[in-house]
């Protein structure tokens, strides 16, 4: 997370900001925007399948089916961008490492 958070900050994005996407706690966050920020967490997590928690007839909604599809477009490039740069940089296969960041 380290090469994360250094480009976060050299973008403007400060730490307490970084903390708050990381908790993502709902009371954060405009609710729709919540939402989205929470869809794409789970996407994360569940390696790019798709959410089914309880807020996701909220999100659906909320976001109709072209704002979903390019919400999924921004998330698959995003991760392709970040399993490209991995794959030529190494970053994920580093020897030494267990494969987990820190905070």
């Amino acid at each position: 997370m380290k090469v994360h958070t250094s480009l976060a900050g050299r973008l403007g994005i400060t730490q307490g900001e970084i903390e708050r996407l990381i908790a993502l706690d709902k009371k954060e966050f405009d609710y729709r925007e919540w939402l989205a920020l929470r869809y794409a967490q789970d996407w994360v997590y569940l390696g790019g399948e798709e959410p089914a928690g309880e807020y996701m007839d909220d999100f659906r909604r909320e976001y109709g089916a072209r704002e979903r599809k390019y919400i999924l477009k921004l998330m698959r490039m995003m991760r392709f961008a970040n399993l490209w740069n991995n794959t030529f940089h190494g970053r994920a296969w580093m020897p030494g490492t267990d494969g987990t960041c820190e905070l």
